[in-house]
């Protein structure tokens, strides 16, 4: 089994290097999977294309660092990495490292029980040594809130950015995917509820970054709501046919 890692980046290139080399790397090489890194810093400026570039000098054959383009959105990051993903499991997670990487040690023994397994900051177990400003803790609520009785989709925690799947079923929802900002993740949830596959969700350690991209939490979530609007617009999209069902059934 070969794990591919991608990690989102915009404009956070010192911060994501320096986990990677730190954290990321001594960790995943002692789990004793075969993985891979992949990298996408679509929209980064050019400062932090060039420190990218400089620290990937010396990086493992196994760590690859896209081609930056011109395209804004997180959602958009993730979607390319798991595109260019060669795994047949592949997992995102933020450049911060935000979620404790021991999350997914409960998650390797049981991967063909699931076709998706999500961190949750929210399940029972789960531990947020440091928390968001109180505003963002209200608006997160109130998302989770209406994405239940939007979605229908019954795990605690849609948002956290750490989340993994079987390949073939990520990338398909990558190339049926709409959104390039911060809902993305609500399409693959929505994709895997649609179409009958298992979520597992488990309770991660994790710590709020005080460096958040976001910057302006109200705008962000109203843009947020936005793009729940379109998703839901998109449901014939994201079904999948008898056929295309029984086809994934034939890869694995």
């Amino acid at each position: 089994m070969k794990l591919s890692v991608v990690f989102p980046s915009k404009n956070q290139s010192l911060k994501l290097f320096k986990n990677i080399k730190e954290q990321a790397l001594p960790y995943f090489e002692n789990l004793g999977v075969d993985f891979e890194f992949v990298i996408c810093i679509d929209a980064s400026n050019e400062e932090n294309q060039e420190i990218a570039k400089k620290e990937m000098v010396g990086m493992p054959e196994n760590v690859r660092l896209l081609d930056c383009l011109d395209h804004p959105g997180k959602g958009h990051n993730v979607q390319r990495g798991i595109l260019e993903s060669n795994g047949e499991y592949v997992l995102f997670m933020d450049a911060d490292l935000a979620t404790d990487l021991k999350v997914i040690e409960p998650m390797l023994p049981v991967l063909e029980d699931y076709e998706c397994q999500i961190a949750s900051r929210y399940a029972k177990g789960a531990i947020i040594s440091i928390k968001q400003p109180f505003m963002r803790r209200f608006i997160s609520k109130c998302s989770r809130i209406l994405i239940k009785m939007t979605f229908g989709i019954k795990v605690k925690d849609t948002q956290c950015g750490y989340k993994l799947f079987r390949t073939d079923l990520a990338k398909e929802v990558a190339k049926r995917q709409i959104i390039d900002g911060f809902a993305f993740d609500l399409e693959y949830l929505y994709f895997m509820k649609l179409n009958g596959y298992r979520i597992n969700e488990v309770p991660c350690v994790w710590t709020d970054d005080d460096d958040s991209t976001i910057k302006s939490p109200l705008k962000t979530s109203l843009r947020f709501f936005k793009e729940m609007g379109k998703i839901k617009r998109n449901k014939k999209n994201y079904k999948l046919t008898p056929e295309e069902i029984e086809s994934f059934k034939e890869v694995n």
